[in-house]
């Protein structure tokens, strides 16, 4: 599989500057089979075209797509170091409530949507 994004460009993205280069590869085309999955074609040969609502020989990648792979390859590396959707809030004085989100990414997908061969 070729990688659409750089590890370099992972890194700056991520600011993540690790020496296991072959992880943050993984977590770059992990995030690109989820997008691929959600958009219904492989994204390393293939582009939607909006305006004709054809599926053509990719040219360039859309800059929207790149972004949402280092978006959720980000996710997927701050996952293995036990972060796993936890978010927390501070209050004033030592109030502190801690919310739990579970791994989804449809928020980062939404902004590709147009791309998607399937719309729903």
């Amino acid at each position: 599989m070729k990688e659409i994004v750089t590890i370099s460009e992972f890194q700056q993205y991520s600011n993540v500057f690790s020496d296991n280069t072959e992880l943050q590869l993984v977590y770059i085309q992990s995030a690109q089979n989820i997008i691929s999955d959600y958009l219904g074609y492989d994204i390393e040969k293939h582009i939607l075209n909006p305006a004709t609502n054809q599926v053509e020989r990719i040219k360039e990648i859309p800059e929207i797509i790149k972004l949402t792979i280092m978006r959720i390859a980000t996710l997927l590396q701050s996952e293995a170091d036990g972060n796993v959707g936890v978010n927390s809030k501070s209050f004033g004085e030592g109030g502190t409530r801690v919310f739990t989100n579970y791994t989804n990414f449809d928020k980062f997908l939404t902004p590709i949507s147009k791309y998607r061969m399937i719309r729903v």
